[in-house]
Parts: C-alpha cells; structure tokens; sequence
C-alpha cells in the first residue's frame, strides 16, 4: 500500500516537471518563431532577410532563457511561502489563468495569493493611463501604415497593421481573462468559506477582498 502511494506521488511530480518543462519550452519556441519573424521582415530593406532573422530569434532566445530562469527562482521563493514545490506552485498559476481551481486543499493558499496578485496586475493594465497608451500606439501603427501605402510600401504597410492589431486586440484578451479570474474568485470564496483555509498567514490576499457569491 505504502509503495503504490509511493509510486502514485513520483508519478505525480514526474508530471509535474514535466509540464513546467513544456511551458519553459513553449515560451523558448514562441520567443524563436516572433524573434525570427520580426528580424526577417523588418529587418530586410525591400524584403525578408533571413540571416537578420536568424539573428533577431537567437537574442530572442536568449532573453527568453535569462527571464525563465528569473521567474523559475522568483516562483520558488513564493512556492516556499505557501509550502509547495515550484512545479506545483507553476502548475496552480496555470489552471488560475485558465481559471480553474486546483482540488487539492493543500493548494488553496498558493491559489489565493496567485489569484490575488493576478487581479492586482489586472486592475494596472485597466486604468485609464494604460488605454491611453495602447489607444496611441494603435493610432502611430495605423497612420505609419497608411504613409506606406501612399508610397506603395504594402509589405511594410502590412507590418504597422499586424501591430496595431496587437494593441486593438489587447482590450478583448484583458476581457477574457477578467472573466475567468471573476469565475476563480467566486470558486476560491466557496471553497474556503467551506474548508476554512486562507492565505497564508489567515489574511486575504492585499488589495483583494473575495465576493460573497450572492
């Protein structure tokens, strides 16, 4: 009995590292392909050039080492405050930013502060100064492509319009993800209005206070 639990939680953590290891590995390759994509087409004059291409992806590839493994150290301190491994304490920030709550108890007090810390990042990008930004770099992509097409430069007109869609398309994606942070919030109140478990320390997370679910 004792060895099938055992084997139950080394399978468990295999899984675990596992899926930390395909996240790191997802933000290397997404990293490679813009890094690749933006040195090809923007830094060719009147064409793509792959060599600046190359070049741009493995700086790309680079920062996006050098900051896994800043945020890799950064998740273990705030692992260790709430008792779990970083690969669980990784594990639980994903199913919160698909807004799911984890089943385990033992899990609570790292979905409270990530949660947390999450609506606190969330209430930044909303406020008005921050529209403000993305509204006029939106409007910068938007007249630098019109300039291109006027001299009938469509390929770089093409490349200002698929970066103001990134700015326009910003205000959806801050939608979705209050939606689904509402929905861990109204799960995490439940939950710990049964359980009784809080964040660490027996207070909630600063700045946040969980709705009642009524």
């Amino acid at each position: 009995m004792a060895g099938a639990t055992g084997a139950t939680g080394g399978g468990r953590k295999r899984r675990v590292r596992a899926g930390a290891a395909g996240a790191v590995l997802a933000v290397v390759a997404t990293a490679a392909l813009v890094g690749f994509l933006a040195g090809a087409v923007f830094g060719g004059e009147g064409g793509v050039s792959v060599l600046s291409g190359l070049l741009v992806a493995g700086s790309f590839i680079l920062a996006a080492v050098v900051g896994a493994l800043i945020w890799w150290r950064w998740a273990s301190r705030r692992a260790t405050k709430v008792g779990l491994s970083a690969g669980r304490y990784v594990r639980v920030a994903r199913q919160i930013q698909r807004g799911e709550v984890p089943d385990d108890p033992a899990e609570l007090p790292a979905a409270i502060e990530i949660a947390g810390r999450a609506r606190r990042a969330l209430d930044v990008q909303q406020r008005r100064l921050v529209w403000w930004l993305m509204g006029g770099a939106a409007f910068l992509m938007v007249t630098s492509a019109a300039i291109h097409v006027a001299t009938r430069e469509y390929l770089r007109a093409f490349q200002y319009l698929a970066l103001s869609g990134i700015f326009l398309i910003n205000p959806l994606t801050m939608r979705r993800q209050r939606r689904r942070l509402d929905a861990v919030e109204q799960a995490l109140s439940r939950r710990t209005s049964v359980t009784g478990t809080g964040s660490p320390g027996g207070a909630e997370p600063e700045g946040r206070t969980y709705p009642s679910g009524k």
